[in-house]
């Protein structure tokens, strides 16, 4: 049967009109999508651009060059500090970035503020001199106490051992645990381990250590007497659309689909002057084009744009990467996260991935703050020595959200403290 010709004009104008708009909204999505890996309007070479990680670095290697830095008491004979930080370091050939990720974390910190905090660095062969950073004045201006493989009989025989297995996340996941163990001993209540390959926003400090606090009240309205971690840093692109989530968005899509049904029904019934201009071809066309193209807009603008992460701290999927950042309390750390690795220490598993499945098996919270406080900008992994991209940028773990800090209000933001 053919459409009335009126009937065949409404449509038309009205498959003109939405054809105009979509073309409307996706010209929006390209403007405010293109930072958000999740997204089909994702521009990678214009998000990829380390717009302040780029200035941080230079303001953090300028100041750990400088000659006014103190060297700290050491707090683990003395009073314990509110935070220790943990890093080991490995060498990576012709490039390190050791010194801006102390400098970071140490530029513009108020002298109250820095003996809040005790720095330990492992750096991780067993020959030290291997390490471009060993005996140099800012590392040891710039780090608290210095561990060695030598220091302890059994850890120098395994370290070596390790080393002569050529697999590092073996190596990497023993280095972490002397790390963590060292930090352990300050008697800190929070312990941060930190890659080595990364930098931290101007007033870092002042925020985790709000974020800590939110934490440990949330873990305890949860029914929890601790969490199991608190995140600094999540890569955007592990938080999209999972495929495994596929029938949850199937059963959305229905119910909109349905919720659209029900209205224009709705509207047919109790509004009459309305029938004429919903005939059956407009509401077929409403139904299973208009709202279609809609769903489909909605999941190619991405899930980080769609449903933005709120800020403060929250609960992270499952799915999030990695461990550049990762806040440990105390008790987690001795009587969890040491034992594990103890008992895992000969497995192939990555530490990050270690700490991920017991987080599964244990039912430990893992919190994230959200703008997170700190960059991945290694090239090269200190894991596994291999290549993830040149310059201060990886290839791939990357915070798009990072670069929109602004150093000027932060600048003044330190002013003002």
């Amino acid at each position: 049967m053919f459409l009335h010709h009126s009937s065949r004009c409404r449509v038309i104008h009205l498959l003109f009109g939405f054809c105009f708009i979509y073309i409307l909204l996706i010209g929006y999505l390209r403007l405010n999508c293109w930072k958000d890996p999740t997204s089909q309007f994702f521009q990678r070479d214009r998000a990829h651009v380390p717009r302040y990680s780029k200035y941080r670095i230079q303001q953090a290697e300028a100041y750990a060059d400088s000659n006014v830095i103190e060297k700290q008491p050491n707090y683990g004979t003395k009073t314990s500090p509110e935070l220790c930080i943990g890093v080991s370091s490995v060498e990576r050939k012709g490039i390190s970035y050791l010194k801006s990720t102390l400098g970071s974390l140490q530029h513009g910190l108020s002298p109250e503020e820095r003996a809040q905090l005790y720095f330990v660095v492992l750096l991780a062969h067993t020959n030290q001199s291997e390490h471009g950073a060993h005996g140099q004045p800012w590392l040891t201006n710039l780090a608290d106490q210095l561990p060695t493989y030598g220091d302890n009989e059994e850890r120098f025989a395994l370290a070596t051992a390790m080393e002569s297995s050529q697999y590092h996340g073996i190596k990497a996941k023993f280095d972490y645990s002397i790390v963590m163990e060292e930090c352990a001993r300050t008697g800190a209540p929070e312990i941060l381990m930190i890659e080595d390959d990364v930098v931290f926003m101007d007033r870092w400090w002042p925020r985790v250590r709000d974020a800590i606090a939110a934490a440990t009240n949330k873990s305890w309205e949860l029914g929890h007497k601790d969490y199991l971690y608190l995140r600094l840093f999540y890569y955007e692109g592990l938080l999209g659309w999972n495929s495994e989530s596929w029938p949850r968005y199937l059963v959305s899509s229905i119910l909109i689909a349905t919720a659209v049904s029900t209205v224009l029904l709705l509207i047919w019934q109790w509004m009459p002057a309305t029938r004429p201009h919903l005939t059956r071809p407009v509401v077929l066309l409403v139904i299973f084009v208009f709202t279609p193209c809609l769903i489909i807009l909605y999941f190619a603008a991405g899930a980080n744009y769609v449903l933005p992460r709120p800020p403060g701290v929250s609960l992270l999927p499952d799915h999030a990467c990695c461990g550049q950042g990762l806040v440990f309390p105390h008790s987690k750390v001795t009587d969890e996260i040491l034992p594990l690795f103890r008992r895992h220490r000969w497995m192939k598993t990555p530490t990050d991935t270690l700490i991920e499945k017991h987080a599964d098996d244990s039912g430990g919270l893992r919190w994230a703050l959200t703008p997170v406080v700190m960059q991945h900008v290694g090239g090269q992994s200190s894991q596994n020595g291999v290549n993830r991209g040149g310059g201060t940028t990886p290839a791939r773990i990357w915070n798009y959200g990072f670069e929109e800090y602004d150093a000027s209000s932060l600048a003044s933001e330190r002013s003002l403290r």
